[in-house]
């Protein structure tokens, strides 16, 4: 009995350590909505990485009366890829912002190789420069929102290339550890739960945020619902608290993952676009 439960419980490791990349990453190809279908102002760009990769973005222009000439850079989720996650924060066109996002490689029509830690870092700093180098977004002041595995990305990113241009950090709904979270994963099933600590030891924790969030020193704010049922709400508020100011924390009232800025109606919308607007 004790060698057939040893020999399960390796399969089970085993199973682990080969799905661990999968744990972070779930891209998807195909299309899933057309931003055509809406009443938007955008353009499609093609943003080359230094090592070869080329991503896939899509550019929104302010469609308000009077615009702000700020960028928003966003980082999406860790699933599908931007063309089911750019109404997250197409709607802040209406409010007077342009609105840049982007697939990582592996994502949507970005280059078709694995995704890796490192490389969603190198593609975050791509974009920056990008965003330095265009003849009229380099005169934009940028913020950047990440959700999510975006969240997690954008931060490490930042610190790694500094954009001088960045004038505000957006989290919502990010984890401060890669491997703290793939440890709590671990624990919420029952055949994993005895193996959760030894288990998770096998996931790097290269390019976690919390160890980079302290040299960003922009305004930030940040969204989680304590009703997150993917990224637990302890892992977001553990990235605030090592955070420095300024810096604010926002209870989002409402259930599910990243749903704060869903409903067209939510307050949140509001409290971002006042972030936004700050000095």
């Amino acid at each position: 009995m004790r060698k057939g439960f040893l020999t399960f419980m390796a399969f089970i490791s085993s199973l682990w350590i080969s799905a661990c990349n999968g744990v972070f990453y779930h891209p998807l190809e195909q299309d899933l909505y057309d931003p055509k279908r809406l009443e938007l102002d955008f353009s499609q760009e093609r943003i080359p990485s230094e090592d070869g990769i080329t991503l896939a973005a899509w550019w929104f222009k302010s469609i308000a009366r009077e615009s702000h000439k700020k960028l928003i850079v966003h980082f999406h989720g860790n699933a599908e890829n931007m063309t089911s996650h750019f109404m997250f924060t197409a709607w802040l066109t209406q409010e007077g912002f342009d609105v840049l996002t982007f697939d990582y490689r592996g994502y949507g029509r970005s280059s078709a190789v694995p995704p890796t830690r490192n490389g969603l870092v190198e593609d975050g700093c791509a974009v920056f420069r990008w965003v330095q180098q265009h003849p009229q977004l380099k005169n934009y002041p940028m913020y950047v929102m990440g959700q999510s595995l975006g969240g997690a990305v954008a931060i490490s990113s930042l610190s790694h290339c500094p954009a001088p241009q960045a004038r505000g950090l957006v989290i919502d709904s990010s984890f401060s550890s890669y491997r703290k979270i793939a440890r709590q994963k671990l624990g919420g099933f029952f055949l994993t739960w005895p193996l959760q600590y030894p288990l998770s030891f096998l996931v790097s924790d290269e390019w976690s945020p919390i160890d980079f969030i302290e040299q960003l020193t922009m305004k930030k704010i940040f969204f989680h619902s304590p009703h997150d049922p993917v990224v637990p709400y302890n892992l977001g508020k553990d990235l605030y608290e090592k955070a420095v100011d300024p810096k604010e924390w926002v209870d989002v009232d409402v259930h599910g993952h990243t749903s704060a800025f869903v409903d067209p109606d939510s307050p949140y919308r509001a409290q971002l676009v006042r972030f936004l607007l700050s000095h």
